[in-house]
């Protein structure tokens, strides 16, 4: 670090002298010129012009030593994981196909062909998710909460549901909730340039925010949606916007046709309406998706990303009621809290309940841990917090610690 500090200085120092020299230059240019020696005006001219670059290529050494340098903060290098506590590792993650069974993964899979005729248009048919966001709102957020395929959670204020879907084993939250070509096929056969995400908003507003290339749609409304086109694919973004609900649709995929938009539909439609036939919690658990509710102890568990400091979270909990729960970090032996300020928005998520403590309920996001280098692990104490509807105080319902390293730019 004090190598690239010593640089940076350097490069500042040359900066600051390079702009006196040009100021002086030019002040002797403009002299010369105005007492008509035309001669040393035009040398003065020429030394403006390569004072000027030299000063350029200085400005550019420190903005890319800045942008591309080492990102190194050295946080972790006089830490030691101490001997006398447990520490667990974070899981590999394996890709290969676990038991695991999404329904909604199968219906964009069998959805789509390679060289779709059909023009955009659609049926906004959510009859059955705005019914009961408008009749049985706290039910609907209950079954979303329990269920795996949903990860219900805040940002900015406000309320939103996106669907997750089964990648490998496991329930596989994706950043900003997109999934690729390659997740729902894993990694085999099947096209690689779909890109697709399907979120509810609560608070009125879509995740991803409307503009000039959105589609607004009212309930039951049949109209053409706005495709814009790309390189190989083409680019959707519909809202169906409902008095109490909306639904969000996002799709990359090849043709004009909104294949996986509408398949989307039609999924959601199939899936809730016997929950709106039977608006009963004994209803929604058998609608609930694979894996939403297991015995055993709760537990926190890592899993590694696609780089050292980003991990998935794999956490099973039964709070006993509705409410949020979030992930605290810090390094244990100084307790400097971890990624402050932003675990809470990466991790936060409503999580399913019940009577029965046994009933484990899912909850999984991906984290990014800031502090800390690549190739420098230590100890990290993961709390996971809950803050209940009813308005009692917040609480710790577990914790567990972690060796793990930090992310670098």
């Amino acid at each position: 670090m004090a190598e690239t500090g010593e640089r940076y200085h350097l490069s500042d120092f040359l900066f600051v002298l390079l702009s006196l020299s040009i100021l002086g230059i030019l002040i002797a240019a403009i002299v010369n010129f105005t007492k008509k020696r035309i001669g040393q005006g035009v040398t003065n001219t020429i030394l403006l012009l390569v004072c000027a670059g030299a000063s350029g290529l200085a400005f550019l050494t420190v903005v890319f030593s800045a942008a591309f340098g080492p990102s190194e903060d050295g946080f972790a290098d006089e830490l030691v994981i101490p001997a006398d506590i447990e520490v667990a590792e974070p899981a590999k993650f394996d890709l290969a196909k676990g038991t695991i069974s999404d329904a909604y993964k199968d219906v964009l899979v069998g959805a789509v062909e390679d060289f779709p005729e059909g023009d955009s248009t659609i049926t906004a048919e959510i009859s059955a998710v705005t019914a009961l966001a408008e009749k049985h709102p706290d039910l609907l957020q209950r079954y979303l909460a329990a269920s795996p395929a949903w990860r219900v959670f805040e940002e900015g204020g406000k309320r939103f549901a996106t669907r997750r879907m089964v990648i490998g084993p496991m329930w596989k939250y994706k950043l900003h909730g997109y999934y690729t070509g390659h997740d729902l096929s894993n990694w085999n056969e099947g096209n690689r340039l779909l890109q697709t995400r399907l979120t509810f908003g609560f608070s009125g507003s879509p995740w991803a925010r409307a503009d000039k290339a959105s589609t607004i749609l009212a309930p039951g409304e049949t109209g053409k949606v706005r495709v814009s086109a790309g390189v190989s694919v083409q680019e959707s973004h519909t809202v169906i916007r409902g008095d109490r609900i909306l639904v969000e649709i996002f799709e990359q995929s090849a043709g004009e046709e909104r294949q996986l938009t509408k398949a989307s539909l039609t999924y959601l439609q199939k899936k809730l309406t016997p929950l709106l036939d039977d608006p009963t919690w004994e209803t929604a658990k058998v609608l609930l998706d694979s894996e939403a509710m297991v015995k055993g102890a709760p537990s926190i568990n890592l899993v590694d990303g696609f780089q050292p400091g980003i991990y998935d979270t794999q956490i099973r909990v039964n709070p006993g009621e509705s409410g949020t729960i979030y992930l605290k970090a810090f390094e244990v032996s100084k307790e400097t809290p971890l990624s402050a300020g932003r675990l809470y928005d990466k991790s936060n998520e409503r999580v399913g309940w019940s009577d029965d403590p046994a009933e484990l309920f899912l909850s999984n996001t991906n984290i990014t841990i800031y502090e800390g280098d690549w190739g420098k692990p230590y100890a990290a104490r993961f709390e996971l917090w809950f803050i209940p509807d009813s308005g009692e105080d917040e609480r710790k319902l577990l914790e567990r610690v972690f060796k793990i390293e930090g992310w670098q730019r």
